[in-house]
């Protein structure tokens, strides 16, 4: 059995309590929360390739398809409609 001293005990005290300080004050360096962006679900009404065109409220949907159709028809190439999430103003 090894016998530590008095001084070999109080140094190997203050090294815990120094090693607990540290890591305390790196816990408290985490990142901060980050606040919730309220949103809303809008219609978009895209080209073939994805770029949008035009874009509806959400409630306005059959004003979306109808565009949509009117669009894939009118150019002959096909037009999409999607929901977007956007962040509200």
């Amino acid at each position: 059995m090894d016998r530590i001293s008095e001084r070999g005990r109080n140094a190997r005290e203050a090294e815990e309590a120094r090693l607990t300080e540290a890591e305390k004050a790196t816990k408290s360096r985490s990142k901060p929360t980050l606040i919730p962006v309220r949103v809303k679900v809008v219609w978009e009404v895209c080209s073939g390739t994805g770029k949008i065109i035009k874009t509806y409220p959400y409630p306005d949907k059959a004003a979306a398809e109808a565009q949509t159709k009117a669009l894939t028809w009118s150019t002959g190439r096909a037009h999409m409609l999607r929901s977007t999430k956007v962040p509200m103003e």
